[in-house]
């Protein structure tokens, strides 16, 4: 056992706690106690169920005389959006009147708990991951770097259980930005697959078509690690595609051989906010000194295809993924709800035509593709203290998503990385975006963009070597 000090300090990358085993520094019990103390120290709003102190131990115990080389992610925490499912605990997506215990473990889920990692607990949401704020839940954390700003949601508790130190990483979901808005707004790295890549059998959906499984972590390369356990054709789920990881990463290009397009300036908002128009500009000067060729584009048609996700038929689609789940309107959060119900006013027909428009968005984004490599915008154009949605909750809302609404619906690849701390001491992130099934490219050029920056890891925890 190593002493107090030095396991209350150390972060929980992956490669720091498999080294601290595999030294022994500290066994996984050791790990585990540090995880049930941080917990107690940190936001209760983070977690919406967590295991007993007594079925985590027993989990590590377990492990004790397991061999380390057989099991890739050997004694490392996790933890869980609560609309994924996990035996044990109740799936609620943060509405306690639809609490039940499901029958198995998402697939996901049961992949990473064979690789021997420790699964902690369930992390609050948005209610039914409706929401890029994290504050539409009957209780919600606060962003882990100042307690008067949203969390960035809907996987609020998710993000701040990494970017707090809590656990090595976490699984969220992502219909419009749910997996790259609190990443961003918490310093942490939140990757967004290629819808399909990654099997989402064994969750409550909002649009089940084009939801995907994001990935938090500190580390791109925790990241990929997770991601090349959990990326497979899983037959279970027709949803999910086949996929055919590249098998030598080295061969994929660094950013000087990159063409990255950004949006012009007449489409480049940051509703006012002066400190993240800032934090992009430096991030484009960033760009190009890693050797980018940086591209204007026309960025209406990505603008077009991310309005459909609530402004349109589409809505549809969420209000049938949950509707069955729904026993008590009355404990809906309002601003759910009222999203939720607009489904109501669209016609089928209207749903068909607005599958036809956004074929030919992704037909036009095919094209433009061509001419570029991958696209560089910010994560969120801007942050909200938690006071400022009382008054306009919706429209907020919608701001958040300028920059993220469209990449599922266009089958894209997405990864958000950190990239400024502003001056009023909140992060700003950028969003890297790829084409389809481009996922192991843009974790390549992730870790070369944070061992530029050199930020420190979520709000606490030193410095990338």
């Amino acid at each position: 056992m190593t002493d107090t000090e030095t396991i209350e300090s150390i972060n929980f990358s992956l490669d720091t706690l498999r080294s601290g085993y595999l030294n022994k520094d500290f066994n996984v019990v050791d790990v585990v106690k540090e995880v049930i103390r941080r917990i107690k120290n940190g936001q209760d709003a983070i977690w919406t169920q967590v295991f007993s102190e007594e079925a985590l131990i027993k989990r590590a115990e377990s492990l004790l005389h397991a061999d380390i080389s057989q099991l890739p992610l050997f004694g490392i925490p996790f933890s869980v959006k609560d609309n994924i499912h996990a035996l044990g605990l109740n799936t609620t997506a943060s509405c306690e009147s639809l609490a039940y215990i499901p029958e198995k473990n998402a697939a996901a889920v049961q992949i990473l708990l064979d690789a021997g990692a420790i699964l902690i607990g369930k992390n609050t949401l948005d209610q039914f991951a409706t929401g890029l704020v994290g504050v539409r839940s009957p209780k919600h954390p606060v962003n882990s770097f100042n307690p008067e700003y949203i969390p960035g949601g809907s996987s609020s508790g998710s993000a701040v259980a990494v970017a707090s130190g809590l656990v090595s990483f976490s699984l969220g979901s992502d219909t419009g930005g749910s997996g790259r808005i609190p990443a961003a707004l918490n310093n942490i790295v939140g990757f967004k697959p290629t819808p399909g890549v990654i099997s989402v059998e064994g969750m409550i959906y909002a649009n089940r078509t084009f939801d995907c499984i994001p990935i938090f972590s500190l580390l791109c390369s925790d990241a990929k690690t997770v991601f090349d356990l959990i990326a497979s054709a899983d037959c279970t789920d027709p949803y999910c595609g086949d996929y055919f990881p590249r098998e030598n990463t080295l061969e994929l290009s660094d950013f000087s051989s990159q063409t990255v397009a950004i949006p012009s300036a007449e489409y480049l908002n940051f509703f006012g906010d002066d400190l993240a128009k800032a934090s992009f500009a430096l991030s484009v000067e960033r760009l190009e000194s890693l050797g980018a060729k940086v591209h204007e584009i026309d960025f209406s048609c990505f603008i077009d295809a991310g309005r459909k996700l609530f402004d349109g038929a589409l809505i549809s689609e969420r209000y049938a993924s949950i509707q069955s789940f729904i026993k008590d309107e009355s404990l809906i959060e309002p601003s759910v709800k009222a999203i939720i119900e607009k489904a109501k006013q669209y016609s089928a027909v209207d749903l068909c035509e607005e599958i036809y428009e956004i074929i030919e968005i992704r037909a036009k984004v095919r094209k433009m593709f061509t001419d570029f490599d991958l696209i560089m915008v910010p994560t969120a154009p801007t942050i909200y203290k938690v006071s400022e949605l009382k008054n306009d909750p919706i429209s907020l809302n919608t701001n958040m998503g300028y920059y993220t609404y469209f990449a599922n619906i266009l089958n894209l690849s997405a990864l958000a990385l950190p990239s400024e701390i502003r001056s009023d001491g909140m992060p700003f992130g950028i969003c890297l975006i790829g084409g389809p099934r481009e996922d192991e490219k843009l974790l390549h050029l992730g870790e070369q963009w944070q061992l530029e920056t050199k930020l420190f890891l979520g709000n606490r925890l030193g410095f990338i070597a």
